[in-house]
């Protein structure tokens, strides 16, 4: 039998030898992550613990899976209180990990500024959420999941607009939640504060970015100058990066508070005013709380943080008010806290 002869063209071979090098090139990636003081890597969205040989070129470990729409809790209550165990065995090892190296992700500032009260400890792939820069997305992290206790009727006042379903499985993640004993749980995470470094090559050619940033969506409480939970924690982490990179930098900061238009700007509310001059005033009082907790926990820097209550605005939504726009949880990108820093980084 003969041998069969294949004529390839020019532009064919041209093809496969890129084809060839582009799939060496993939193989012989050497990009992972630095959490605390431990390598991870992440292949087709899944983490892995990784270590380094000399060259500076990582070996998969152990597979973490990271995903946090995949964090499932299999609920149980038979203890009165909400306790459970992850389901997926990846994520179990994941905890144990997280667990062992909590002291030491302490010690490196990357654990959630409330660690103490945290059930679950693991390593979390960044979702895609406005709450996170883009150049956090897709990154790891480390994260704390807790049970949260609801009333029962919780998700009824969002119907079919909430992001989250009745448990089919008996178990509760990201997008589930089961109703039992007139409560409802849920599972909530609260993300660490971001000490990620990303390292392409040897460890010593490692660029750590510092966030000089704060932009807070819907950060205060209802009629009030008091941080909501979720904000308080962007908030504390904000001031800790402060104290971390900014201790000789100097110059002004303005600390500005916004109010969105969700009703005549010309209408009067409870207390007599104009709708739009008691919320310049809100705005005000809020920018001028901001800048007070800012000085009292930041004895000896010398930036000078101004407050800037600029009261009703659509700048960051254009479009988003009263009265074409009634509904509040799509004029929310109005309400603001934002700090800008100088970029002076460590």
């Amino acid at each position: 039998m003969g041998k069969k002869i294949i004529k390839l063209t020019e532009s064919e071979l041209y093809n496969i030898v890129k084809r060839v090098l582009q799939e060496q090139e993939e193989e012989q990636d050497n990009s992972y992550y630095n959490v605390a003081g431990m390598g991870f890597k992440i292949v087709n969205n899944q983490l892995y613990t990784a270590s380094v040989d000399e060259e500076g070129y990582p070996t998969l470990l152990s597979n973490l899976n990271g995903v946090l729409s995949d964090f499932k809790i299999l609920l149980d209550l038979s203890s009165g209180e909400p306790e459970g165990e992850p389901v997926d065995s990846k994520f179990v090892e994941n905890v144990d990990l997280a667990t062992t190296y909590w002291q030491n992700i302490i010690n490196y500032d990357a654990a959630p500024i409330a660690y103490k009260n945290i059930k679950f400890k693991l390593f979390g792939i960044v979702p895609k959420s406005s709450k996170f820069k883009s150049n956090q997305i897709g990154t790891p992290m480390v994260f704390g999941a807790n049970i949260s206790v609801l009333d029962k009727n919780y998700f009824k006042e969002f119907g079919s607009n909430s992001q989250y379903k009745e448990s089919e499985d008996g178990t509760i993640s990201a997008y589930t939640y089961i109703r039992k004993n007139g409560k409802s749980y849920i599972l909530s995470f609260v993300p660490g504060q971001y000490t990620t470094s990303f390292i392409s090559g040897k460890p010593e050619e490692t660029p750590i970015e510092t966030p000089f940033e704060l932009n807070v969506e819907s950060p205060f409480e209802f009629d009030s100058v008091s941080l909501t939970p979720e904000a308080q924690i962007e908030f504390d982490k904000f001031i800790q990066s402060i104290k971390t990179n900014y201790a000789n930098a100097t110059g002004d900061v303005q600390v500005t508070c916004s109010a969105s238009i969700d009703g005549d700007p010309e209408g009067k509310v409870a207390s007599g005013q104009k709708r739009k001059d008691y919320d310049m005033t809100l705005s005000k009082k809020r920018a001028e709380a901001i800048v007070s907790t800012l000085k009292n926990s930041l004895p000896g820097i010398k930036l000078n943080f101004i407050p800037n209550g600029i009261g009703e605005t659509d700048q960051y939504a254009p479009g988003k008010k009263w009265p074409k726009v009634q509904d509040k949880n799509q004029t929310a990108p109005n309400r603001r806290l934002i700090i800008k820093l100088p970029q002076i980084m460590k």
